[in-house]
């Protein structure tokens, strides 16, 4: 091989270095952001576990609430007949 020869192959080599070089810098850069999108989906889950375990709740209490109502609304309406037999 010729000095020319070997001068362009260290040419080469020394790009390929390089873009390796870039290539790993992105490489750790894509890790970091998706260790952070990963984190970030855990504190969701979490967040989205607690909304359900409160609305469950709010339905439960609703349900029960409405029950209530139900049965006041049907002790009321049975006075009402009371009071009109009455007249």
């Amino acid at each position: 091989m010729g000095i020319e020869s070997l001068d362009r192959l260290e040419e080469r080599i020394t790009k390929a270095i390089a873009r390796i070089e870039k290539l790993s810098e992105t490489k750790k850069l894509l890790e970091d952001e998706n260790a952070g999108l990963k984190s970030r989906v855990l504190q969701l889950e979490e967040e989205l576990k607690k909304i359900k375990t409160e609305k469950d709740r709010i339905e439960t209490e609703t349900g029960r609430v409405s029950e209530r109502v139900k049965e006041k609304v049907e002790v009321l309406l049975e006075k009402i007949n009371r009071y009109e037999q009455s007249l």
